[in-house]
């Protein structure tokens, strides 16, 4: 999908901003952020979720200070922002949404692997699975690691699904060597101290994140696919 700009129905309101260098999603207030971004990672209070596109050649030897200059160029303050980067098309962005749950995702499975698999000797193309989670309610931060942990369930669920391999090792796959993820929260309502798989919340936010995954694995692939049948030569 390709956006110039529009409203999602979640929680206290959520902007989608998508040209060809950057998903963009804006809330109107700060929202209590954990992820394993390059720039705003860790626990934070963030308003832009940023998710800038890179070529698949990509090779930057500072790629927090690249995010950093990207953000800047866009007159996003860093310190209200999470950035993170993918080699994968934009237009292959999957928003999924639930009940007081939000899922975006992109994906590309070129860069599969499968985490138990021996590291040596293991080339990897760029590619990632870049997941942010935007949950309506009031977490803990245990609660906010156990929803890391829902939605990385969930996204290994998606990979089995659809029967992606490790193209390395040959076994099913549990992510790409690249992945990144972000769960932001409103922390409004009752404080929960949960967000696993015995939850409404985490069933939810399970859900979303697989259905988004798959939605946008496919998309990927099925864009691979063509690009391929082109390359080749008829006649």
């Amino acid at each position: 999908m390709m956006s110039g700009g529009s409203r999602l129905a979640f929680g206290p309101g959520l902007t989608l901003a998508v040209d060809e260098g950057c998903v963009q999603l804006t809330t109107p207030r700060p929202l209590w952020t954990l992820s394993s971004a390059l720039v705003g990672g860790g626990f934070g209070w963030r308003r832009h979720y940023c998710n800038f596109h890179v070529d698949k050649d990509y090779a930057g030897h500072a790629p927090a200070r690249d995010l950093a200059t990207w953000l800047e160029a866009r007159g996003i303050p860093s310190g209200e922002a999470m950035a993170m980067m993918t080699a994968v098309r934009l237009e292959h962005l999957a928003v999924v949404e639930g009940d007081g749950v939000l899922a975006a995702v992109t994906a590309g499975a070129g860069n599969a692997v499968d985490i138990t698999a021996p590291l040596e000797g293991d080339p990897r193309p760029v590619g990632t699975i870049n997941t942010l989670v935007f949950l309506d309610g009031c977490l803990t931060d245990g609660a906010m690691v156990n929803a890391c942990l829902s939605a990385s369930e969930a996204k290994v669920r998606a990979l089995q699904s659809l029967e992606v391999h490790d193209p390395h090792s040959g076994t099913p796959a549990s992510g790409t060597s690249t992945d990144c993820l972000a769960i932001a929260a409103t922390q409004t309502g009752a404080q929960t101290p949960y967000a696993g798989s015995g939850t409404r919340l985490g069933r939810e936010l399970g859900l979303v994140v697989y259905r988004a995954t798959r939605e946008a694995l496919l998309a990927s692939r099925e864009w691979r696919r063509d690009a391929e049948q082109r390359a080749v030569p008829h006649g």
